[in-house]
């Protein structure tokens, strides 16, 4: 399980170091290719199974699953694996974030994602946060947190 957050720099070439008790978990043998899939507020990384299993399961809610002859279906599903990008894990442990934009110019400026992130571990995949907007959400944090734990 990815767990932790971890304050990062961008470096020149728009390069990501991982944290290494994420890389030990994400790397597997040879191999280390993940999925950085662009969100609304920050980058997602994934294992290629665990994009699998994240895009599957939003189609999966109530009686509904996945209906390959749905047109919506078809097309949330093209579009979000459209979206996602193909990277490996270099021998340093760094993830090239400058491939968001190949696949669609100022996706890192939109996000933030151009000098200090934080790489934070949610379970199954990791995320990259902007660290102004991720200290931001952290906040409100303890108040949500105390709500979730007691009722009154």
């Amino acid at each position: 399980m990815l767990a932790g957050s971890y304050p990062m720099s961008v470096d020149a070439k728009a390069r990501v170091t991982l944290p290494a008790v994420f890389r030990k978990q994400l790397v597997d043998g040879d191999r280390k290719t993940i999925y950085l899939l662009p969100m609304k507020e920050c980058v997602n990384g994934f294992t290629p199974e665990g994009l699998e299993r994240f895009v599957e399961g939003l189609f999966e809610y109530g009686d509904h699953h996945y209906d390959p002859r749905s047109r919506k279906d078809v097309q949330l599903r093209t579009r979000l694996l459209g979206s996602a990008v193909e990277v490996d894990i270099d021998s340093a442990g760094r993830v090239a974030l400058g491939k968001l934009d190949a696949n669609k110019p100022g996706t890192r400026e939109k996000l933030g994602l151009t000098a200090d992130v934080t790489v934070v571990g949610a379970g199954d995949h990791f995320e990259v946060w902007n660290t102004d907007e991720w200290n931001a959400t952290q906040e409100s944090f303890e108040d949500e947190l105390d709500a979730l734990l007691y009722h009154d």
